[in-house]
């Protein structure tokens, strides 16, 4: 009995402790509800979003000398074949007179055995004094002659002797003649440089015998060279009007100046580009204290090409699908397309658009879009300014 009123009073007790825990538990709860609604949270600040950062540059159209680069072979401009007009043999030879010899205009390079012609000239010599001689004998006949028929009333040319006279003076000029003959071909044994040259070969001999036309070497002028570089048809609008003088001619350290003086009149077969010719006066400096330059040598050369009015200068990787991308004074992005008129090396020259307002775009967003509102930052690198040249 005692036991069973032991179990009921611990219930009881239990019970009363759930109870208070819930009021406690439900009074903490309305203290944290009075205290939410005595201090609401405060609202989070959204931040606007910042548009994409570019950077840009001013549009600064200039006039642009455009410039070609072009290379090729130093060739001969005139070569001779060496020979006398008369036959012969050879009885001197210049010490110059080698390969790759250089000689001066009007250096004697060979000599022919002058024997016979000064023969033949002696003998001219004497059959013009004969003829002399014989034109004044027939003038005193005729004289007489005059005189004897001076009464005659009637006289005949051949009376007075003036068909002996008109043969006797024609007789003189065939002498005469046959002397000058005689005497050009006693120089004609001599064979001087026509013009500063270099020995390109030589085919004779001392004591050779020879025959008239006969081939003895070859002599190349060294008054000028000619550069032949090859234009693309694509360059060819931008050269300038020929003869353009002021060419820059380089090998290595080596500088020279010349004159693009034409086009050669013919296209490449394999390659269908076209050829013109630079003038180099005095390739191998043989009258000047320039260094010289050597047929057969490979030569860069430089031209000054035709100027492009109101274009701007930008590096290729501006260019994104023959367009450029500019900034307006809303500093929202506008696509240009670009009239290319030209690709120098790694530089496009285009028309400047007629924007004058605009900035142009040196670095892009990721993604960029017409109408893109953007926000300018530090300049990325500047256009090339007027005149500029590489």
């Amino acid at each position: 009995m005692e036991s069973n009123k032991n179990k009921s009073s611990y219930h009881q007790l239990k019970r009363r402790s759930l109870v208070l825990l819930l009021v406690v538990l439900s009074g903490v709860s309305a203290c944290v509800a009075l205290i939410t609604l005595a201090n609401p949270p405060k609202e989070a600040k959204v931040q606007p979003a910042q548009p994409p950062r570019v950077s840009s540059t001013p549009l600064v159209p200039a006039d642009y000398q455009t410039s070609l680069h072009l290379s090729g072979v130093l060739k001969p401009a005139e070569q001779t074949d060496i020979a006398f007009e008369l036959p012969g043999k050879i009885s001197w030879l210049n010490d110059a007179f080698i390969e790759g010899g250089i000689v001066h205009k009007g250096t004697l390079l060979a000599r022919l055995d002058a024997f016979d012609y000064q023969t033949q000239l002696l003998n001219k010599q004497a059959e013009l004094a004969l003829a002399k001689a014989h034109l004044s004998e027939q003038l005193a006949l005729a004289d007489v002659a005059k005189k004897e028929w001076a009464s005659s009333p009637h006289v005949t040319d051949l009376a007075l002797r003036k068909p002996q006279v008109a043969s006797a003076r024609a007789r003189l000029k065939a002498a005469e003649a046959q002397l000058a003959q005689a005497q050009k071909n006693l120089s004609r044994t001599h064979y001087y440089a026509p013009y500063d040259a270099l020995i390109a070969k030589r085919d004779t001999g001392l004591g050779q015998v020879i025959k008239a036309g006969q081939p003895l070497g070859q002599l190349v002028n060294l008054h000028y060279g000619e550069l032949h570089v090859p234009v693309a048809n694509f360059d060819r609008p931008f050269l300038p009007q020929l003869p353009a003088s002021g060419v820059t001619v380089s090998a290595s350290e080596i500088r020279r100046t010349g004159t693009l003086t034409r086009h050669t009149g013919q296209l490449s077969d394999t390659t269908r580009m076209a050829y013109y010719v630079i003038r180099i006066d005095d390739p191998y400096a043989l009258h000047s204290d320039e260094q010289p330059v050597y047929f057969g040598q490979f030569l860069h050369a430089h031209v000054a090409g035709v100027t492009l009015k109101n274009v701007l200068k930008v590096p290729q990787e501006w260019v994104k699908n023959d367009t450029l991308w500019l900034m307006n004074s809303q500093h929202r992005l506008v696509q240009y397309p670009a009239n290319i008129l030209r690709r120098e090396q790694s530089s496009v020259l285009i028309a400047a658009p007629p924007h004058a307002d605009y900035q142009l775009i040196t670095h892009l967003p990721d993604y960029p879009q017409t109408g893109m509102l953007v926000r300018s930052g530090a300049d990325h690198t500047q256009l090339a300014s007027k005149g500029d040249k590489q």
